[in-house]
């Protein structure tokens, strides 16, 4: 059975849709254009190259063919690991961005509970969250604020 936490998580990937499609949308859309720049210089480069090669040889019509499929093949198999790496990139990008949006969005949530009334609601991030540091002064600043709250209606003026 599945740690429920584990599980909560990979479906809250997208805490801040917005901010995180966006950022996964430039890494995808960059990785296609760099697919594509790759896929143009090596077919005008190496298929111009076998071209002027194969023209010239005495090999027979069926190993130039096989040539060209060999070619083919690996152009194609260049493409899909072009195509992984940039897979493996989003991926990576989804999970970094999560730490930074869910940070964001627990920061949020506890200024609301502030707004709301409880001052005593503090930040509480994860260990591997961006912006613990955020978080740290945060806290602090409330503490302090209530510390200087309780002192005011203990001594009035």
């Amino acid at each position: 059975m599945m740690d429920p936490r584990k599980q909560r998580s990979k479906i809250n990937l997208l805490i801040m849709a917005g901010f995180q499609g966006r950022i996964i949308l430039v890494v995808v859309l960059a990785g296609f254009f760099c697919t594509a720049v790759n896929g143009y210089f090596y077919y005008s480069y190496v298929v111009e190259s076998y071209d002027f090669i194969l023209k010239y040889s005495s090999l027979s019509k069926e190993l130039i063919e096989a040539r060209y499929q060999d070619l083919f093949v690996f152009g194609v198999s260049l493409g899909l690991v072009n195509l992984v790496i940039v897979v493996i990139v989003a991926t990576w990008t989804l999970i970094i961005t999560h730490r930074a949006a869910g940070s964001v969005y627990h920061i949020r949530r506890v200024i609301r509970e502030i707004k709301s009334g409880n001052t005593k609601a503090r930040v509480h991030l994860r260990e591997k969250d961006e912006f613990q540091n955020l978080a740290e002064s945060f806290n602090q600043m409330m503490d302090e604020l209530q510390e200087k709250h309780l002192l005011s209606t203990k001594n009035p003026s």
